[in-house]
């Protein structure tokens, strides 16, 4: 089988095209692989034999190089990663070829834009635009906030297109319907994200640990919100030894390491982007975020292949079946700061709580095993 890939970026260090690339592993033993994206990350090799960019926007040839492609490669069917409405129109372009099955992955928690829209001010840098964004949000001047049905419309239409339309989780199937109006949910399925780690010596990874706290994620404020981190952190007093490590790079990075050094905060390391995040989740004790909403905690999925414990606001129902697995007070009401600092510095300073903890997220690892998620994708694309 021929399968293309559909994604805004790739190849990229990001959720989606990790993802992308681990589910790619396990499908390229018995299908031919290829990616369409509208940009790549120059600093990361690319397979020019199997990754194809569209032409410049300028150019408006997106639906036809889209055709043309489909033709070229003899494609069975396209794996829409995001989904990323602009390309809607392409996939429904009336020169499509009929014949091309469609199987459109959510990779967000459904309806997650009319969360959004409330904070997208905060990513503006610049003072006066960040103003004016802040100020047109507050009046409801946003196209999502006075035309809603215009999205649900294209989620609707996407739905339409597609054989499949999967979500991450089986919370996410009742969301997805009542936040786009669905009239039926018959091609609705959940498939959870497979960790792209496995841990080889599952019987000692916990001996090993460190004094380690781990944040993977994009350092923004408008969903990462690693400043309320930052004062969960700094309002633990007695660190005992203990290091806050954050991984990721992003816009807000320098606000954010002025905070550190403007507040006095104790222990905190900024890594930056990383490659490979085994070595971290290897010493880490636990897995960290206090975003405003997620669709999914890759981090977490991939921490606990070394028994890293989760911790969490309640912002992601679908990250629940695999806190509740572990210990349903790890998820945390939102955006209760005083508790959530209550439940890190159990963990730091109770061990046979942390190793109890750390058991159970071995145990759940299995769950998002490459080979087990593998064979679901097996049975979706049979």
């Amino acid at each position: 089988m021929n399968i293309l890939f559909l994604l805004h970026s790739y190849p990229k260090i990001g959720g989606i095209e990790m993802v992308t690339q681990t589910v790619s592993r396990y499908l390229g033993h018995r299908h031919n692989l290829y990616y369409l994206a509208r940009i790549a990350d120059p600093t990361l090799p690319t397979d020019r034999e199997r990754c194809f960019y569209f032409p410049p926007k300028h150019q408006q040839r997106d639906a036809e190089y889209y055709n043309d492609l489909i033709h070229q490669l003899h494609i069975d069917v396209v794996i829409n990663q995001g989904p990323f409405l602009p390309f809607t129109p392409i996939l429904d372009n009336p020169d499509r070829d009929p014949k091309v099955r469609i199987f459109t992955f959510d990779h967000f928690t459904p309806g997650h834009e009319f969360e959004r829209i409330k904070w997208v001010w905060m990513s503006e840098q610049r003072p006066l635009p960040r103003l004016f964004k802040r100020l047109k949000t507050a009046l409801g001047l946003n196209t999502l906030q006075y035309n809603p049905e215009r999205y649900r419309r294209q989620y609707r239409r996407l739905y339409d297109l597609s054989e499949r339309t999967v979500v991450l989780a089986p919370e996410y199937i009742p969301m997805f319907r009542d936040a786009y109006h669905l009239p039926e949910t018959s091609k609705l399925l959940s498939l959870p994200n497979a960790s792209r780690y496995t841990c080889d010596t599952p019987s000692d990874i916990l001996a090993r640990k460190q004094k380690t706290i781990l944040f993977v994620g994009r350092l923004e404020l408008e969903s990462k919100r690693v400043d309320r981190l930052l004062a969960i952190w700094h309002s633990i007093s007695d660190k005992a030894g203990w290091t806050l490590k954050i991984a990721g790079d992003g816009p807000h990075r320098p606000e954010l390491e002025h905070l550190v050094r403007e507040q006095g905060i104790e222990s905190v390391e900024f890594l930056g982007a990383q490659h490979n995040l085994q070595p971290l989740y290897e010493e880490a004790a636990a897995v960290v975020l206090t975003s405003t909403y997620e669709g999914y905690g890759l981090c977490f999925v991939e921490g606990i292949q070394f028994g890293a414990i989760p911790l969490s606001f309640d912002v992601s129902p679908g990250n629940r079946p695999l806190f509740r697995a572990i210990a349903p007070e790890l998820l945390v009401q939102p955006f209760d700061l005083n508790a959530y600092a209550a439940q890190l510095r159990q963990i730091m300073t109770d061990d046979a709580w942390r190793q109890t903890l750390a058991e159970k997220a071995l145990r759940k690892a299995a769950d998002y095993s490459e080979e087990r998620i593998g064979r679901l994708w097996d049975e979706l694309l049979a």
